[in-house]
């Protein structure tokens, strides 16, 4: 088939996808993935001393979070809906629809046994639980319902029928109760199967949260909203706020209370001993659920910009407040590859490795408890990163799920000069000298490649080639390239001073200082010709510390900058010789950036916490969609033939693919080691390097790939 016509047919596709309103595939195209700071569905949360409970947005199953083991499970069916998560002890119980209507179901954590406590007859609303018991407001008669979880027994507590917001504690059984018109607290003793009026007072009296025998709850005298405390058997109540806002959602543990003050928008936690020297403990808390406490920890929901609700938990104790789900603590230290994203999660106590399926959007801690961790990189199948503790390289096989030293015991590799791609593994081996080696992690497999009397400057992997940059006597550097097939070193630039040097898929960049320029220029060689080119040089400003992966370089700039101190980033594609539209949004306050796989991986702070973002700059390639048991599962897209959809009479692949131009992508020479995909509205900004890329590629072999949702 002639190209001209190619290209005739290809402009009337071309065409057909602008008036669809495409944008470019990877502009501003990022996520945020950490898997610690997850969106929380409004189904409400809970806590005890060793558990929290929630639901993520969009997510049928309810989330165990284990806080001592900073780890997560999913528990009940996929497809009913839940609310009213609560836990305490062994026990999680919520209220589910699966048989139509709504009942409780309980939760035995280490049986992992669920247990249906209503028939069906029951409208539960308004969960709680405590000490083996589980006590529910039922909408249909108005009163509260207490289950003993070890007798197996369910009876009415309540004789009003206008009962609601049951709380519950060893003894005793606490309600709001309107049975006086206005609203009074109740409660029920369960050794003395009696009911009795804990405070009845003119105004309303709500929300009540017991421990033993205190009670606090909301007074509205009609001015505004007070916390009090009522002790059982005291004819007097103590007042615990005054401030002039409303002051609500009260909660008690032990002698410690909490409460929610709605002018600031803020939580404050305090002793009911000294209500007064109750301390804000977090601004910018929502109102939609409500905050709990058990032992030393609150936990809570903020709302960003967007109305999306995380959850938080503090550490009264430790007076430590950190964002959770799937870990308790900070996110630093990210990587990532095609489908996943590592990073270091860190809190007061300890620090953690987590996983981050972004296919399966799942997470979880890979690493050992009390481990100390530190920069771990990703490459699937494998996670490798440096335990401070054993002072040695660990490595995580993805599939099999197997944790294991990726060195010998007797190796002392440097904490922080290692690399991996794949099964391929180069790092230094600190001694008297410094020996450079690469291991191959799927064999055990090793071999020295140089020992140098200083640590290399820099260094990187891929799966043909390994690179290392040495410092010389003189002070100057040389960079070295390693064919692991071939089993040959070669140096590909000496006598040079730079800052940062990477290996791509076919070439190494570095910045190197120009003295024709004053200034730190990009440079790469280009393998396949064995030839050093200049990519990136501006007079008397900066390009420095490059990262590639694939055909792109991400790198820091400062030619647009009014201050030489003053850097910002930039994508270069080396293969087609030009900047890349930046694949980050306006307001992104991007530190640690890492490049790896398909994509750019980084620490965000723009709503004042930190979170992980991640951006494609390509489409993923096909043997990163490994299952969990090592097999391979088909990539989520459907292949088209490029000359058949040019020359086919039937226009419908034509209109999927105008439909899905965000997500289409041209993939040259598919399954080779030279595949390259290039995404279908970057070949719409540029049809003429499009087709020179095709005049070198055989047509018969190119497909037109689309990805579903």
């Amino acid at each position: 088939m002639k190209r001209g016509r190619i290209r005739g047919l290809m402009a009337a596709v071309l065409l057909t996808s602008s008036l669809w309103g495409g944008t470019s595939a990877f502009a501003a195209n990022e996520i945020r993935v950490d898997a610690s700071q997850p969106y929380i569905a409004r189904t409400g949360f809970d806590i005890s001393t060793d558990y929290a409970v929630w639901m993520v947005k969009g997510e049928n199953t309810i989330t165990l979070y284990d806080i001592d083991d900073q780890s997560e499970s999913k528990i009940g069916n996929k497809s009913s809906g839940k609310k009213s998560p609560v836990v305490d002890g062994k026990y999680v119980a919520w209220i589910d629809d699966r048989h139509g209507g709504d009942d409780v179901y309980l939760y035995d954590i280490d049986r992992e046994k669920e247990i249906r406590i209503t028939d069906g007859d029951a409208k539960p609303s308004e969960l709680d639980i405590a000490d083996n018991m589980i006590v529910w407001a039922d909408s249909s008669d108005g009163n509260i319902y207490l289950y003993d979880i070890e007798a197996g027994t369910e009876k009415r507590v309540s004789t009003s029928g206008r009962a609601s917001n049951p709380t519950v504690t060893g003894s005793y059984v606490a309600w709001e109760d309107t049975r006086n018109k206005n609203s009074d607290i109740f409660y029920y003793d369960i050794s003395k199967g009696r009911e009795y009026p804990a405070v009845e007072e003119s105004g309303n009296q709500t929300n009540p949260s017991i421990y033993d025998d205190q009670i606090v709850y909301e007074s509205d005298s009609g001015r505004d909203t007070d916390i009090y405390l009522h002790e059982l058997g005291s004819s007097r109540d103590k007042q615990l706020t005054t401030d002039s806002a409303d002051e609500v959602m009260p909660q008690i543990y032990e002698d410690d209370f909490i409460y929610y003050n709605e002018e600031e928008e803020a939580l404050y936690f305090g002793s009911v001993n000294r209500p007064k020297n109750a301390k804000e403990i977090a601004k910018g808390v929502s109102k939609r659920l409500q905050p709990r406490m058990a032992g030393d920890y609150v936990i809570f929901a903020k709302k960003d910009r967007d109305d999306n609700l995380s959850i938080y938990i503090y550490d009264t104790d430790d007076e430590d407040l950190v964002q959770i789900g799937g870990t308790s603590g900070e996110p630093t230290q990210p990587d990532g590859d095609d489908r996943y994203v590592v990073y270091i999660n860190e809190s007061k106590r300890s620090s953690s490795v987590v996983l981050y399926d972004l296919q399966k959007k799942t997470s979880k801690v890979i690493s050992k408890p009390d481990s100390e961790p530190s920069r771990p990189l990703v490459s699937s199948p494998y996670v490798v990163w440096y335990d401070e503790d054993e002072e040695t390289l660990m490595v995580y096989n993805i599939r099999t799920g197997k944790l294991e030293r990726a060195i010998d015991q007797d190796d002392t590799p440097h904490d922080s000069l290692y690399e991996l791609e794949g099964n391929n593994l180069l790092w230094v081996n600190e001694g008297r000298r410094y020996d450079v080696i690469l291991t191959d992690l799927s064999s055990g497999d090793y071999e020295e490649l140089e020992t140098l009397n200083d640590e290399p400057l820099y260094l990187d992997v891929n799966e043909d080639y390994a690179m290392w940059v040495k410092e010389e006597r003189s002070g100057d550097s040389t960079i070295v390239l390693y064919d692991i097939d071939r089993g040959r070193d070669e140096d590909i630039r000496t006598d040079v001073e730079i800052k940062g040097a990477s290996l791509g898929d076919e070439f190494v960049v570095w910045s190197e200082y120009s003295n024709s320029t004053r200034s730190y220029d990009l440079y790469y060689y280009d393998i396949d010709r064995e030839r050093t080119n200049l990519a990136v040089r501006w007079t008397e400003r900066d390009q420095i510390e490059p990262q590639a992966s694939r055909d792109v370089v991400f790198f820091s700039d400062n030619r647009n900058s009014k201050r030489d101190t003053d850097y910002y980033f930039e994508l270069y594609d080396i293969d087609r010789d030009s900047y890349m539209n930046e694949i980050w949004s306006e307001d992104a306050e991007i530190e640690e950036p890492r490049m790896g796989g398909n994509r750019l991986v980084w620490i965000d702070n723009r709503d004042s916490t930190p979170a992980v973002y991640t951006a494609e700059f390509a489409s993923p390639r096909d043997d990163d969609d490994d299952d969990d048991n090592g097999g391979e599962i088909p990539g989520d897209y459907t292949d088209y033939n490029f000359i058949k959809v040019m020359t086919g009479s039937d226009d419908s692949v034509i209109k999927i693919i105008a439909k899905n131009a965000n997500r289409t992508y041209f993939v040259l020479d598919p399954g080779t080691s030279k595949e390259k995909s290039i995404p279908f509205m970057t070949a719409l900004d540029d049809v003429n390097t499009f087709f020179k890329l095709l005049n070198g590629t055989n047509i018969n072999s190119v497909v037109i790939r689309v990805f579903n949702k």
